[in-house]
């Protein structure tokens, strides 16, 4: 059976505004450094790959089990901002980390269709919970745009004894509003340990019913 593990310190979280990319360089000829620069802008607006600030959104978070200290850092790049209309750009990436005595695992995911969706990641739904014994912690992503009506799409981190895992997951609603997993879950969980496999089973069917819980209307 799940518990929910004690949270040691609330967790906390900020936006960091920061440059993507730094360009300088060096040369002995003005003429040269004039063409490099003229080449770089016009190179730039032809790939959209301008250096341009992202807004950052961290969130960390140390809880105790049985086992002692954990801390959990969470850091997404070019979230979406609905505030902003930003739903799409030139990149948006997701990294996870844990810590504890036992050593450190971690995971970094860089959506390859941002130009379509960017990452819509919501701090409050991290779930962390003591599953057979051991810490599990399980991070729901999503994605604020391009799918259709009927077509629903969620990513998930997990964290389970010191390893990380990663699934990118297909929904179908209809139009009762009753969403299902397009390939079996039993399927696409078969590679996870026993025990955090039947606790996710199970928080996945109940958490996936409807539209509303993918954060795409």
């Amino acid at each position: 059976m799940a518990r929910s593990a004690s949270i040691y310190i609330m967790p906390m979280a900020g936006i960091n505004h920061g440059p993507a990319t730094v360009v300088s360089g060096r040369t002995l000829f003005k003429a040269m450094l004039l063409y490099v620069f003229v080449g770089y802008i016009s190179l730039s607006s032809a790939t959209g790959q301008e250096a341009q600030p992202f807004d950052t959104i961290v969130t960390e978070l140390i809880y105790r089990d049985a086992y002692g200290i954990n801390e959990l850092y969470v850091k997404v790049t070019n979230p979406c901002n609905e505030e902003l209309s930003r739903f799409d750009g030139p990149l948006t990436r997701i990294e996870a980390q844990v810590k504890s005595k036992e050593g450190s695992t971690a995971v970094a995911y860089e959506h390859p269709y941002a130009q379509m969706s960017l990452i819509h990641f919501v701090k409050e739904e991290i779930q962390i919970q003591d599953v057979g014994g051991r810490k599990a912690v399980v991070i729901p992503f999503y994605y604020c745009g391009g799918y259709e009506s009927y077509d629903r799409k969620v990513s998930y981190i997990l964290f389970y004894e010191n390893k990380n895992y990663i699934f990118h997951l297909d929904y179908y609603c209809g139009e009762g509003e009753d969403c299902k997993p397009v390939q079996s879950l039993k399927v696409t969980l078969q590679g996870l340990p026993k025990d955090i496999r039947t606790y996710f089973a199970r928080y996945l069917a109940k958490k996936h019913k409807s539209k509303v819980s993918f954060h795409q209307e």
